[in-house]
């Protein structure tokens, strides 16, 4: 046990009697500040196995701290490939499916052109009755005809316009009482069998102005 205590040189770190102004090992000169720290274990001397064992202690640290940080980037590394590996994956899934709907999907057809509006067909717009005076003292001036009990039949023809429109005329009575009809084409044949009024109806076509008429009155 040393009765003289020992100082610790700031420079080589190696203790020497506290007598003494400067380190015997290394020259440097001692301080005259209090001493904070004084080792007081092995490992805190240079050289010795302990503190040779602690310097091993921490450099094994650092390698593990250097492993575990190279773990934690290659696992970062790994978890960001894979998490792009998915994300590049799902997308060609979506454009797959999205290619596959575009060739199922039915093309539609054609718009047909449409056809012409067929040309309306022409309309009557004039229809006129004329007929012949077979005995003398029958008038007929256009719209009213007088006849008597008796006569002979008359004839009555009707005519419209346009002349070129395709149409077959009927004839009719309102009151056979009095006057019958007989048509054939645009003839038409009047027989007087009662006195009274009568109106002779043809019609020529289902248009306005495609039915004539004509008034009968008899005595």
């Amino acid at each position: 046990m040393n009765i003289v205590p020992n100082t610790t040189c700031r420079r080589c770190h190696r203790q020497y009697p506290s007598f003494r102004s400067r380190c015997p090992y290394c020259g440097t000169k001692k301080t005259k500040t209090v001493r904070t720290a004084v080792p007081e274990t092995d490992s805190a001397v240079p050289s010795t196995p302990a503190a040779k064992s602690a310097v091993e202690a921490v450099n094994m640290q650092m390698i593990i701290g250097a492993v575990l940080l190279l773990a934690v980037i290659v696992l970062t590394i790994v978890i960001v490939s894979a998490n792009v590996s998915r994300d590049v994956k799902e997308a060609e899934q979506i454009q797959t499916q999205l290619e596959t709907e575009s060739q199922t999907t039915p093309v539609p057809p054609p718009t047909a052109t449409p056809s012409p509006s067929p040309t309306p067909a022409r309309q009557i717009t004039q229809v006129s009755i004329s007929g012949e005076q077979y005995q003398r003292g029958h008038e007929y001036n256009g719209d009213t005809f007088f006849a008597h009990v008796g006569d002979a039949d008359y004839h009555f023809t009707v005519s419209w316009y346009p002349q070129d429109v395709m149409c077959t005329p009927e004839w009719s009575s309102n009151n056979e009482e009095v006057a019958t009809v007989e048509g054939s084409g645009a003839d038409g044949y009047i027989k007087i069998v009662g006195s009274g009024d009568a109106t002779i109806t043809v019609k020529v076509s289902d248009d306005p102005q495609g039915t004539g008429t004509v008034s009968v009155h008899v005595p």
